[in-house]
Parts: C-alpha cells; sequence; structure tokens
C-alpha cells in the first residue's frame, strides 16, 4: 500500500509554505539570536499543537530576505514533486521582509513557481507538477491587513494564472471569522475562490458564521455539530483533511478516532486528503492517502479513487486545464493499480 500511495498521482490542495520548508535548511538560514531548538527537536512527530506554532515562529524568524524565501520556496516544490505530486496548491501569507514588502514577498514566490516549472520542461519530467497559489488570511491580523491581502490576491488573479484563492488561517484559538467578512466578500465579488480553515476547536457560532458564508471549501471541519454534518450533507462544501495534522490538533490516540473521516468517506462526501504541514508534521502526501487507507481499511482502488478526487474541487481556472490533468492522473493511477495487482500476485 505504502508504493501504491507512492506511486498514484496526488493532488494536495492544503499546504502551507512555512510549514512545509526543510527545517535543517531553515536552521542553517537562521540568523544570529533565532532559537531554532524545536525546529531540529526529536520526535517532531509528536509535537504538541503550541509547540508547532512555536516552530512557525522560529521559521518567521528565519525567513527574512527574498533569498532565502526563494530557496525555500523551490525546495518545497521540489520535495512535493518528488513525491508524486502533480497539482499543488500551496498557500502562504504576505509578509514584509528586510528586502521587500507584502507584495515583493508574494512577486518572490511566484518567480519561483515560474522557475521550477522551466526547469521540469527543460528536465521533461514525466509527471510535471502544477503549482498554484492562495494568499492567506492570518485570523491573528487585523482586519484592514485582511482587506489588502484580499485587494493583493484579486490584482494577482488578474495578471497571473498562479494565484486561486484566498484562505483564513492561523491559530484557531485567535480571531472570528465575522470580523474579517468584508474581505473575503470583497474576493468573492471579484471572482476568486475562498477557502477557510472551520472548526479546527470547538466554536459552534464561529463555523456557523463560516458555513453561512459558504466559501468553496473548507479546511479540516473537525468539531462539527451533528446539525451543522447535516447542513454539509444537504449542501456540501468540499473539505481539506489533514490525518496527521487533524490528530495532532484533537490528541487522538490514532486515526480511526478521527470524528469526520469514516463517515465523509461513507458518505462520499467531497474531500482532499492533505499534509497541512508537511515538515512540521514529518508527513508526505503519500503517507497521509497510506493512514487513511490504513485507518479505514480501503482497498488499493479506493485509495487511488480517493487520490483523484481531490481533482474534482481543485481552484485552477482554466478548465481545459483541468480536464487535462484529470486525464492525466487517470492514466498514471491506472498504471500505478496495474504495478500494485501484478506485486501483490507475484507476492502471493
Amino acid at each position: 500500500m505504502a508504493a501504491l500511495c507512492r506511486a498514484l498521482p496526488k493532488a494536495e490542495l492544503h499546504a502551507h509554505l512555512h510549514g512545509c520548508v526543510r527545517l535543517p535548511t531553515v536552521a542553517s538560514l537562521a540568523p544570529r539570536g533565532v532559537d531554532v531548538r524545536c525546529l531540529l527537536a526529536p520526535h517532531a512527530a509528536d509535537r504538541s499543537l503550541a509547540s508547532c506554532f512555536a516552530v512557525f515562529a522560529a521559521i518567521h524568524a528565519t525567513v527574512t530576505t527574498l533569498a532565502a524565501l526563494r530557496r525555500l520556496a523551490l525546495e518545497v516544490l521540489e520535495d512535493f514533486a518528488a513525491d508524486g505530486v502533480a497539482y499543488l496548491e500551496l498557500r502562504s501569507t504576505p509578509r514584509a521582509l528586510q528586502d521587500a514588502d507584502a507584495a515583493g514577498y508574494i512577486a518572490c514566490v511566484l518567480r519561483a513557481f515560474a522557475d521550477f516549472e522551466a526547469a521540469q520542461l527543460a528536465a521533461r519530467a514525466r509527471l510535471p507538477l502544477t503549482p498554484r497559489l492562495i494568499l492567506s488570511v492570518d485570523r491573528s491580523a487585523s482586519a484592514r491587513e485582511a482587506e489588502e491581502t484580499a485587494r493583493l490576491a484579486v490584482r494577482l488573479a488578474g495578471e497571473t494564472a498562479y494565484v486561486v484563492g484566498l484562505d483564513f488561517s492561523g491559530n484557531p484559538t485567535r480571531g472570528r471569522f465575522a470580523e474579517f467578512t468584508r474581505a473575503f466578500e470583497e474576493a468573492r465579488r471579484a471572482g476568486l475562490r475562498t477557502t477557510v480553515h472551520t472548526a479546527e476547536v470547538e466554536d459552534a457560532a464561529d463555523t456557523d458564521a463560516i458555513l453561512a458564508f459558504r466559501p468553496d471549501r473548507l479546511g479540516h471541519a473537525l468539531t462539527l455539530t451533528p446539525t451543522q454534518l447535516a447542513r454539509l450533507r444537504a449542501a456540501p462544501i468540499p473539505i481539506e483533511l489533514c490525518p496527521t495534522s487533524n490528530k495532532k490538533t484533537l490528541g487522538l490516540a490514532n486515526l480511526t478516532c478521527h470524528p469526520t473521516l469514516r463517515t465523509l468517506l461513507e458518505d462520499d462526501y467531497p474531500i482532499s486528503i492533505s499534509t497541512d504541514d508537511s515538515t512540521v508534521f514529518q508527513t508526505t502526501s503519500s503517507r497521509e492517502l497510506q493512514l487513511v487507507a490504513e485507518a479505514c481499511g480501503l482497498s488499493a482502488e479506493a485509495v487511488a479513487a480517493l487520490a483523484l478526487k481531490p481533482m474534482d474541487h481543485v481552484f485552477e481556472r482554466d478548465a481545459q486545464r483541468v480536464e487535462s490533468l484529470k486525464a492525466h492522473f487517470r492514466r498514471a493511477a491506472a498504471e500505478a493499480l496495474g504495478e500494485y495487482h501484478r506485486s501483490v500476485q507475484s507476492w502471493w
């Protein structure tokens, strides 16, 4: 199953740039005075939620120049491509650096995307990765900053195919979506797609406000009340699940205790399996698929279908490109399944 999950083409829809960087690289770039011990601590997969945000703080304190940002962005793209991810929606919050403002930060990431795609083309990559960017609104920031991010996202979406959406994220114990609705309404009016981190912690009122807004996708959606789950069943909004991250956030003993995973799979609900923060949680897109397969007892065919499922709710705006990617995914998945069954027969 691990080999099958590695071989399958994958679409990663919920990955934060700073949570997917190579931690040894960050540690090597850290300026004097920045404590990076938390980045290289043993048993990183067992970090608490609070310690994860300490890691993010250390990363942000280190990524202070365009050169560092470019290097880390390229490494993130390389790592996802090496894991067989063929479509990636990476998200990041615009922030000022020592040598750039927030707009310059995003411009640097977009240049890294373009250079990475050019390198793939030159190398004639068999399974090229299509990168896309979602700008994130930090729920710990102000409404004014959120509106600035929304306007930047709208402007860039009109200039490049790389920018495809606006996200609401950050420490789930801070801020309320109602305080930022105006920014997301502005993005929606301009035709930008939206995704909102939802119900990571128990806050029924905040979740109700998010469901009333009806973003294009929901991130996590873990602590749903029966009424909220019924609303989503009646009118589905695709959910981005991040199994290892969800397990850590909720303090679960294992994935069989996940509050929504099995139910959503049984309902054939529109979901995507993602990493959230691949290096912070020491995981990959392939490993997340494998963990779900093992926890839920999925067949090889069911795992392949799960890997293809996210392509039905990507934010890519070019419909022809989406159909081309789907066809590519189906061909590659058929090859992976064929190899899987040949391996099983050979083993028996």
